[in-house]
C-alpha cells in the first residue's frame, strides 16, 4: 500500500510542480525540471535507506520521523496540546540559554519546527519515512530552483546560452554532497531553503532598488528561521548582508567596503560583550565547540584545539579550522567507506579551483560584483565557524555541503571552458 501511495503522491507533486509560476518561469524545460526533481527524490530515498540500513536506528533522519509520529498521535488525541507544546519550555531555566547547544528550549526548537512539519505530512503518509521524504523534498526543491534563478541573473548571457545554463544547473542542483544532505529529513534542508530565499530576496530588492513589503517579509522570515535553526549561520550573515547592501547602495568599491565592514565586525565580535554582557559572540562559538567535543566520540572524530575567550586563541586556531573545512577528509583517511565519495568530490573541487586560477574568463559578464564579494566573505566566515566548532568528519562534510553552491557555481561560470577544452584537442 505504501508503494502505491508513494507513486500516487509522486505523480501529484510532479503535476503541481510544473504549475507553479516561479518554476514555470525559471527557463528550464518541463522534462528537465521533472528529471531534476526525480533525482532529488532518489537522493532522499538513498539517504533514508543508508541511514537506517548502514547506520541503524537512532540516526537523526529517522529519529525526526519517529518523533513526528508521536506528534501526529498527539494531534489526534489532544489537539490543544499539539498546537501549544512548541511554545512551552519544560526546562528549569525556562526560555534561557538561547545559544546553548543542549538542554534548552531554543536548541530543542531547532528540531521541533521540523518535527511539527513532518507530523503534518503524516496525515497523508501514515508515518512512512519515504513518503514524508517525498513531501519534504518537494519543498526543499524550491531552494535549488531559487539558487538557479539567482545565478542566472548574476551571470547574464544570451537566452540560448545552453552551456551557461548547464553549468548553473550543475552548481545549483547536482553537487553530490549538497544534493545528498539536503534531501534527508533534517534541518539541513530547511537551512538550505531559507538561505536561498534570503539571498534571492535581498538580490532582487537591490536589483530593483526597492525592498517591497513582500520581499521584506520573506527576508525577515528567512532570517528568523536561520536564527532558530542554526544561529551561527545567522551571525555569519549579519556583516555579509550589511556590507553587500552598503556596497550596492553607495556604489563604493565593493572589495574595500567588505574589508572595512569585516574589520569593524571583527572588533565588535570581541568587544560587544563589554557593552552588553548578555551577548558574547566568542562565548557562543566556544560553547558550541565544547558541546560538540563533549559528545560521545564518533567513528570519524578528529582532534580539535579548544578555543579560549580571547582574540589570539581564535587567530591561532584559524589555520586548523580552515584546514579541516577545506581539506578534510583526505583521500584514504576515512574510517568509514561511506565518506570516500565525498573525499573524491572535494578533490574534484580542488582541481576546479586550480583550473580556475589558470583558465578563468577575464571578460566574464557579472551583474553584481558586490554579490560575489558577499558570497566570498559569507562562505569563508561560515566555513571558519564550522571549522572551529565541528570535531568529526561526518558532520564536517554535511555542514559544508550546504554552502558549496555559493562557491562552485561561480567557479564553473568563470572557467574558460573553450580554452580548457582546447588543451585536449589533438592537432593533425
Amino acid at each position: 500500500m505504501n508503494y502505491l501511495l508513494f507513486v500516487v503522491y509522486l505523480v501529484i507533486l510532479s503535476w503541481l510542480l510544473l504549475r507553479v509560476p516561479f518554476i514555470k518561469n525559471a527557463g528550464i524545460s518541463s522534462r528537465f525540471i521533472l528529471g531534476l526533481f526525480l533525482i532529488k527524490i532518489m537522493a532522499g530515498i538513498a539517504i533514508g535507506w543508508v541511514s537506517i540500513h548502514i547506520y541503524g536506528p537512532g540516526n537523526d533522519y529517522w529519529d525526526v520521523n519517529d518523533f513526528a509520529r508521536e506528534e501526529y498521535q498527539l494531534m489526534l488525541t489532544n489537539p490543544g496540546r499539539y498546537l501549544s507544546n512548541i511554545f512551552t519550555s519544560d526546562y528549569e531555566g525556562g526560555y534561557g540559554g538561547i545559544f546553548n547547544s543542549f538542554n534548552s528550549y531554543w536548541n530543542d526548537l531547532e528540531n521541533n519546527i521540523l518535527i511539527k512539519l513532518v507530523s503534518v505530512f503524516n496525515i497523508f503518509s501514515r508515518g512512512n519515512y519515504y513518503i514524508n521524504s517525498l513531501f519534504f523534498n518537494f519543498i526543499i526543491f524550491f531552494g535549488h530552483v531559487i539558487l538557479y534563478r539567482l545565478f542566472m541573473l548574476v551571470f547574464p548571457g544570451p537566452k540560448d546560452s545552453v552551456s551557461r545554463q548547464f553549468l548553473v544547473i550543475i552548481g545549483c542542483f547536482l553537487l553530490p554532497s549538497t544534493l545528498y544532505f539536503t534531501s534527508g529529513i533534517h534541518k539541513d534542508g530547511m537551512v538550505f531553503l531559507m538561505l536561498a530565499v534570503l539571498v534571492y530576496s535581498v538580490y532582487q530588492s537591490l536589483h530593483k532598488s526597492s525592498f517591497s513589503a513582500r520581499r521584506s517579509i520573506l527576508i525577515v522570515t528567512a532570517f528568523l528561521f536561520l536564527f532558530l535553526l542554526r544561529n551561527f549561520v545567522f551571525l555569519a550573515l549579519l556583516p555579509a548582508i550589511f556590507a553587500w547592501i552598503l556596497a550596492d547602495r553607495t556604489k563604493w568599491n565593493a572589495g574595500l567596503t567588505f574589508i572595512a565592514v569585516y574589520l569593524f565586525s571583527g572588533i565588535l565580535f570581541f568587544t560587544v560583550s563589554y557593552i552588553n554582557p548578555a551577548f558574547d559572540p566568542p562565548a557562543i562559538i566556544i560553547t558550541k565547540q565544547a558541546d560538540y567535543i563533549n559528545l560521545p566520540v564518533a567513528s570519524t572524530q578528529i582532534p580539535l584545539t579548544p578555543l579560549q575567550p580571547n582574540f589570539m586563541s581564535f587567530v591561532s586556531n584559524a589555520p586548523q579550522a580552515l584546514q579541516h573545512i577545506f581539506l578534510r577528509p583526505y583521500p584514504g583517511e576515512q574510517p568509514l567507506q561511506s565518506l570516500l565519495p565525498f573525499s573524491i568530490e572535494l578533490l574534484l573541487y580542488h582541481v576546479l579551483l586550480f583550473l580556475w586560477i589558470f583558465f578563468r574568463r577575464n571578460n566574464a559578464v557579472v551583474a553584481s560584483k558586490s554579490f560575489l564579494f558577499f558570497l566570498l566573505f559569507f562562505t569563508l566566515t561560515v566555513f571558519l565557524f564550522i571549522g572551529y566548532i565541528v570535531p568529526n568528519l561526518g558532520s564536517l562534510v554535511r555542514y559544508r555541503s550546504l554552502y558549496l553552491p555559493f562557491i562552485i557555481t561561480p567557479v564553473l561560470c568563470f572557467l574558460d571552458w573553450n580554452k580548457l577544452s582546447g588543451l585536449f584537442k589533438i592537432k593533425k
